[in-house]
Order: C-alpha cells, then structure tokens, then sequence
C-alpha cells in the first residue's frame, strides 16, 4: 500500500498552502519517539502557522508532516518492518494519542458506537484537519462501508491505520477489515472497504 517512492511522489505534490492540524505532527512525533527511539525534534523548530493567544487550532506544512513520517518509517523499516506495515503502525499509534486527546474524545463521543456512523462523521469532520484533500463516506451495507480519497497525501496505509484506530478505540469489541480498493500509483486517490 505505500512505499518510500510512492511518499515521496505525494510528498512532490505538496503545496506551501496544504497545512494539517499541528496536533498531527506532535502526535506523529510522539509516536516516532515511542516505537523508534528516535527524537526528531527539530532545533528553531518553525512555529505552527494559525498559533494565538486565543486558542485557535495551529496548522503546520503537509510536507513537513511527510517527511517526518517517512523518517519514522524508515526507522522502523531498520527494525525489521515493510515500510507500508510501518506506515501504518505509526499512523496508528499517532490516531490514538489523538483519540485519547480531549479533541478526540469529543470526536469519538460524536461518532457514537454504530461503526458506520462514526465513519460518516470522521470522514465529515477530516476537512477540518487539514487543508488539502476531499473524503467522502459510502454506506455499503450494514456491516461494510467505503472510505473515498481524493487528493489525498497520506496515502491509503496511513489512512488505514487512522481508521482503524478510531473504529477500534469506538468498538473494541468488533473485528475490523480494511482494505485497499482501488487506486493507482502514487495512491493520492484510492478508496478502502472497511467490514466488520
């Protein structure tokens, strides 16, 4: 599902004006810090664009997030790992210091327990985490949905560990499956099937 070359061919498309939620980026480095060992604090570390005194959420570059999740998997592709596999491990255990982040109490709380409401209102809710990208929300069936990605830098290992992170963090109860459906190469437009 990804790969070092299919990263970094998203990662060209990046724009100064794509920006994600800076919450994203500490919970990516928190999670490198934990699974690798490797602090990738920057020295002068810019600040995040948006950043007040009045609590408005800060945003930081897309590329930037890019490629400190390449650097994270790359180090845990030196431990053994597929650097997809290591994609989503880190996107993984980055969704859950998010889930467990008051923000994202407040979004599983919204999501409810029906996994396909909670994958509506996720998929809703992501335009307000970054500023690139479309994401759309098909029921399929009772226990199956589809997850729809346009213009998406993350690619779909990513986005299967966030969405596995939440379904689980909602349903821990429930087996899930997700799976690449279509998409072609660098994979900035795919779609994933998720069953339970």
């Amino acid at each position: 599902m990804d790969s070092p070359e299919l990263l970094q061919a998203r990662l060209a498309l990046c724009q100064p004006q794509h920006t994600v939620l800076d919450l994203f980026l500490q919970s990516l480095r928190q999670s490198i810090a934990e699974l690798t060992g490797k602090r990738l604090d920057v020295e002068g570390d810019v600040p995040p664009r948006g950043a007040s005194t009045r609590g408005a959420p800060a945003f930081r570059s897309a590329r930037e997030y890019l490629q400190m999740l390449h650097e994270g998997a790359t180090a845990l592709v030196a431990q053994g790992m597929t650097y997809s596999d290591a994609v989503e491990k880190l996107s993984f255990h980055a969704a859950n210091i998010i889930f467990s982040a008051p923000v994202g109490e407040m979004v599983l709380s919204v999501a409810g327990k029906d996994p396909n409401e909670g994958l509506s209102v996720t998929q809703g809710m992501a335009g307000a985490t970054s500023t690139f990208g479309e994401r759309e929300y098909e029921r399929v069936s009772d226990r199956s949905a589809r997850l729809i990605f346009r213009d998406e830098f993350f690619g779909p290992a990513w986005s299967r560990g966030m969405a596995l992170s939440g379904l689980l963090k909602g349903n821990p109860q429930l087996t899930f499956r997700v799976e690449l459906e279509s998409g072609e190469p660098p994979y900035s437009s795919f779609t994933l099937l998720v069953s339970w």
